[in-house]
């Protein structure tokens, strides 16, 4: 499976703005259980179900969903429900935004 990554291209010095979304992202991110949550779908690569993640991760059902919460309101994830399932997977849109963000003042 060949998956096709977009190019960064560079955000001017000039045009340097952060924006609430990416506040909110980045605190979302200011936790190690979700670190681990979001290393984990970035990984896989695919859409999980949210028991996968459970069981992988060895984190409390509610815990879980109190995180993926968190993380899917910060834009970072997005979910997809098919009939009791739950799916998740990364937005690479808003981890491109960050990562140009971040790497602004070294490119």
């Amino acid at each position: 499976m060949t998956t096709l990554r977009p190019t960064l291209r560079p955000i001017p010095l000039m045009k340097l703005d952060a924006k609430e979304p990416h506040a909110e992202a980045f605190r979302a991110l200011a936790h190690l259980t979700r670190l681990h949550v979001f290393f984990f779908l970035v990984r896989s690569r695919r859409e999980v179900p949210a028991g996968e993640i459970q069981e992988a991760l060895a984190v409390p059902a509610p815990t879980l969903s109190h995180h993926l919460e968190i993380l899917t309101r910060a834009g970072l994830i997005r979910r997809r429900r098919q009939e009791r399932y739950v799916y998740y997977a990364v937005r690479p849109e808003m981890v491109i935004d960050l990562v140009r963000l971040l790497t602004a003042c070294c490119g």
